[in-house]
């Protein structure tokens, strides 16, 4: 017999406030947090799309990592990307991967700790974005709020460089409406090791001024006072394949690897409401969630239970989908849940 004492009940995710936190510890990535990206950009050479856009099939969790898989110029394995109509490609070359938060931010601080892609002709990237399309007058109007670090940069003589990043601050796409700046870290960020990537985005208040502060290993190494965006944005981590800036990718398969990402709103008085025209647009479906089913296989059975139980025990076990065990519906993890996981495979078998 099971002995449950002590153990009531137990907070499967505890947030500080209202920091967004993701360790990226399950097995794939929770669809009430995350928005998976299915979609091309990045223009076209000789009316032909550059690249084969960002898929789901570029996107896992391994041992706690997020892993964004790019192919290159020398790739020749099965996967395929897509065009711009979502038509298939007949090869996998220059194709990424990308992800986005389902929630959207304004001000605050935006940290993740990752391992770059040691790679040129790709791009390693975090970003927040918000965009608007406005018809009125006869006229078509962009708002492109959006901050940006990108690798990689150019060094002193123009030549790419992963030693340097693209920091770039956008209230619009035209001219005079962006400022973007190739930033010395200092070192090679393409070493193999993870490094942190930050930037504080403030839109201002009576204690702020408006600005967005680039940190690379906690270094403050540039400043934005330019075209600072306000419009609350959705946090984006991807790995594409830009047409000219980044240069040539002769290479098979590349990976951007993240270990965690934390964002710690500011709320400040500058913050304005994000109104995008197209926030459904480009996103991969997520799987189907069956209620039990913890260790997302697609399954309820007893291997379910068993794990519950395990993880109520504290005993390491981690839970890929700890949602699917949440029967009762109140946001945590206890033994009635397990009650109800045993008296639903019960009634499944009658």
């Amino acid at each position: 017999m099971l002995m449950l004492s002590g153990i009531l009940s137990m907070p499967v995710s505890a947030q500080e406030n209202d920091v967004f936190y993701e360790d990226f510890s399950g097995a794939y990535l929770d669809s009430d947090k995350w928005l998976i990206a299915y979609k091309n950009w990045g223009g076209q050479v000789d009316g032909t799309d550059y690249n084969g856009g960002v898929i789901p099939e570029n996107v896992r969790l391994e041992d706690g990592k997020l892993i964004l898989t790019g192919y290159g110029n020398q790739y020749t394995g099965d996967v395929k990307g897509i065009n711009r109509d979502k038509s298939e490609r007949e090869t996998g070359q220059r194709v990424g991967a990308a992800i986005a938060t389902k929630d959207y931010f304004a001000s605050g601080s935006y940290e993740i700790s990752a391992k770059i892609s040691p790679e040129l002709g790709v791009c390693s990237a975090m970003w927040t974005f918000e965009y608007e399309e406005d018809y009125s007058n006869d006229d078509l109007k962009i708002t492109n709020h959006e901050i940006d670090i990108e690798f990689p940069g150019r060094d002193e003589n123009n030549d790419y460089s992963l030693s340097h990043a693209l920091c770039t601050t956008w209230i619009g796409e035209n001219d005079g409406e962006y400022l973007s700046n190739s930033v010395d870290i200092g070192q090679n960020m393409a070493d193999g090791a993870f490094h942190k990537y930050r930037f504080d985005w403030h839109t201002g208040d009576e204690q702020q001024e408006k600005r967005v502060d680039f940190y690379f290993d906690d270094v403050l190494v540039y400043t934005s006072h330019e075209f600072v965006p306000t419009n609350a944005g959705r946090l984006w981590l991807g790995l594409w394949f830009p047409r000219y800036w980044a240069g040539t990718p002769d290479f098979d398969t590349t990976t951007f690897e993240i270990d965690y990402l934390r964002i710690t709103p500011f709320h400040e008085a500058g913050d304005t409401p994000q109104n995008e025209s197209y926030p459904d647009s480009g996103w991969a479906v997520p799987a189907e969630r069956i209620p039990g089913d913890v260790n997302h296989d697609s399954v309820f059975n007893t291997v379910d239970i068993v794990n519950l139980q395990r993880f109520l025990l504290n005993d390491g076990t981690r839970l890929p989908d700890w949602k699917a065990a949440d029967l009762s519906g109140d946001g945590m993890l206890n033994i009635y849940d397990l009650i109800l996981m045993k008296r639903r495979i019960l009634h499944e078998r009658d």
